[in-house]
């Protein structure tokens, strides 16, 4: 198969386009809204003489994860409707370029837009608040790394979604999240459990020890800090490489097998 059958830069660019502006509307209203909580949250502090240096950080916290969670779960959602799936699987475009182009949106997109609207509100609602008030919250500064970090873990965590968009047909938000519930409860269990039988005879009587005997306890099985400190790494190493590509390709391949049973 021809690489142009796969992705095209021009049909990716016109897909692109499209996704945007077919939401254009919503997404307006949206950005209205969160700008006019935001200027009144701020003039707020400022006006009982409470300034925050944290404010807009905290903001873009919840506005990247929370947000970006439910954008995400909702990028599908023209395939799974009866009423505008025919168009969707109509559209002059291979899959992986419906895939790639809502994948863009919702990852380094949201982001991107995410960083550049808390920087620009601030900038304004700072400046009107200097001018009323004579004080100012700290400005947002997307230039830290902190910044930078938040947005890296985001786009891990965001795969999770993106996946629940592409295997759930409704309420994908909520029934992503029960299964990350799930998940995390069963492997919880699981570790409890595993626990308990290799350490058999450390653990006995476990939740009759107070703190210093089972810190003795703990104490006596001579584990190398070497051997945790490479654990953790290598858990670090895992955690950038492994879910999100993971996650994506298993999404790729659902979204083919969807659109395969749609068009049926």
């Amino acid at each position: 198969m021809k690489t142009a059958n796969i992705i095209s830069p021009n049909r990716l660019l016109f897909l692109l386009k499209r996704d945007i502006l077919s939401n254009i509307n919503t997404t307006l209203i949206v950005f209205g809204a969160v700008t006019a909580v935001i200027f009144l949250i701020s003039a707020i502090m400022a006006y009982n003489n409470a300034p925050s240096g944290q404010l807009y950080f905290s903001l873009f916290t919840n506005l990247l994860f929370i947000g970006g969670f439910i954008v995400t779960s909702m990028i599908f959602k023209e395939m799974h409707k009866k009423e505008t799936a025919q168009n969707y699987l109509l559209l002059p475009a291979s899959n992986f370029e419906k895939f790639f182009s809502r994948l863009l949106i919702s990852t380094i997109g949201f982001a991107i837009i995410t960083v550049i609207g808390i920087t620009v509100i601030s900038y304004l609602s700072e400046g009107v608040n200097s001018l009323i008030f004579k004080r100012h919250n700290e400005i947002f500064n997307p230039f830290t790394k902190t910044v930078w970090l938040l947005m890296a873990h985001y786009i891990v965590a965001q795969s999770i979604f993106f996946l629940g968009a592409v295997f759930f047909r409704k309420y994908h938000f909520i029934k992503t999240i029960n299964v990350i519930f799930l998940i995390q409860f069963s492997l919880s269990l699981i570790a409890v459990i595993f626990i308990r039988i290799i350490f058999f005879d450390f653990f006995e009587g476990f939740f009759g020890l107070n703190e210093t005997s089972f810190q003795i306890q703990w104490d006596a099985l001579n584990i190398n800090p070497e051997i945790i400190k490479r654990l953790f790494t290598t858990g670090k190493i895992l955690y950038w490489l492994v879910p999100a590509p993971l996650f994506w390709t298993i999404s790729y391949f659902r979204l083919t097998e969807a659109e395969v049973k749609n068009a049926v």
